[in-house]
């Protein structure tokens, strides 16, 4: 019984000592991406080709219309924006027709009945908005994303290299009323976006956020087309992963996005946590075992609950502490995220709940997405948990 104590704590010390040495790594990611941004925000942006923004779109609430107007305030030069969706009784339709009742002046067409190329619904969706697209730069973006009138020049000035195929930006949640959506908005802002600029730094990216894809359609093509991506759950990481398989690089723009978080219920809330966790386990397996470095609090508490006698542990516990509070700061700095700030004191509750959906990820492989149960495949591609009637056949329709 000694020995197995003493090798849990030396487990837990050194699970914590590893945490402080990823937070630092967060730090210096976090400092290197403001220089990069303030670098960026300084050179002049000459580099402004016409631009289709594409948005599939699935219903709407109280702050879908807000989102959207923010495409049609752009400063760019030129733009269309195409919005596609399934069907056309869409609640989110009511406001496109007002937004393009009242900026008449920017180009937009709607498309409804994308071909069934797969089972991923968005993909479907995009598929038909390329269809329409009159410009070979694209900017694809989900229907929740508000931005700045400067955005668009920012997403598009590192297309100018033609080493790099796509563009994706970082994002910050606002929160809703519920506590899961408080949650939600600090896994984004404290957890997800820190393991993003630990990439950019480390590796360079291989994925693709879906705040923003900026991409050119030769370089779709270059990978077999969107059409390749429709098996896949996580479409907007496998066009940054196959873009960069196709030997071009993946790169942050200089700029931050907003995205609005739903109130989810807590069977939700798990549900999509779940779902994204098994996802990117299956497409990141060595990196999304290596998550096992990064719960700070989960290995700090550990310590000061088990060997709360241990001066030299509870000294670990406490620098992994700091160092999780210290990385989780640099986001909100780097994402402008005042929410984050604001909600700080629930971080440890909402990373002991994250260390549990990393745990029950390894259970299985099946996740619930929009009211059915997939499998996720070894090779990333989804298949129904069980057999789902053939889709008819349907023709793509458009309206300008």
């Amino acid at each position: 019984m000694h020995f197995l104590t003493t090798a849990t704590y030396w487990i837990l010390a050194v699970l914590a000592v590893a945490s402080c040495i990823f937070h630092g790594l967060v730090l210096v990611s976090a400092w290197s991406f403001r220089r990069y941004v303030g670098r960026e925000n300084r050179r002049p942006r000459a580099f402004a080709p016409p631009v289709s923004i594409l948005k599939p779109i699935r219903g709407a609430d109280e702050r879908t219309e807000g989102c959207l107007r923010s495409f049609f305030t752009l400063d760019y030069p030129e733009y269309e924006i195409v919005f596609a969706l399934h069907e056309e009784d869409d609640p989110a339709l009511p406001c496109i027709a007002r937004l393009r009742h009242e900026f008449p002046l920017v180009p937009t067409t709607v498309v409804f009945r994308p071909l069934p190329i797969g089972l991923n619904a968005k993909v479907c969706n995009i598929h038909n908005a390329l269809s329409v697209a009159r410009f070979d730069l694209v900017a694809i973006s989900d229907a929740d994303i508000l931005v700045e009138p400067d955005y668009l020049k920012a997403v598009v000035a590192p297309l100018e290299s033609p080493e790099v195929g796509v563009v994706t930006c970082l994002y910050r949640g606002t929160p809703g009323n519920t506590v899961t959506s408080v949650f939600e908005s600090l896994g984004l802002g404290g957890d997800f976006v820190l393991g993003a600029l630990v990439a950019r730094l480390t590796e360079g990216l291989s994925f693709a956020f879906g705040s923003t894809i900026a991409v050119r359609k030769s370089v779709l093509e270059r990978f077999g087309g969107i059409e390749r991506i429709a098996e896949y759950l996580g479409d907007d990481y496998m066009i940054g992963n196959f873009a960069k398989k196709a030997g071009y690089d993946v790169v942050l723009a200089p700029c931050v996005v907003e995205t609005t978080v739903p109130d989810y219920s807590w069977a939700a809330y798990f549900s999509h946590q779940l779902r994204w966790a098994r996802n990117i386990k299956t497409l990141r397996l060595g990196g999304y075992i290596g998550l096992i470095f990064t719960f700070a609090t989960v290995w700090a508490l550990a310590l000061v609950v088990l060997f709360p006698t241990h001066p030299a542990g509870l000294l670990a516990a406490a620098l992994a502490l700091l160092f999780r509070f210290a990385a989780a700061m640099a986001g909100a700095s780097v994402l402008d995220d005042r929410a984050l700030r604001r909600n700080l004191l629930w971080l440890p509750l909402r990373d002991l709940l994250a260390f549990v959906v990393w745990v029950w990820s390894f259970a299985g492989n099946t996740v619930e997405w929009r009211g059915t149960t997939f499998v996720i495949e070894p090779d990333g591609k989804i298949t129904p948990y069980f057999d789902l009637p053939s889709a008819e056949s349907a023709t793509p329709e458009a309206f300008d």
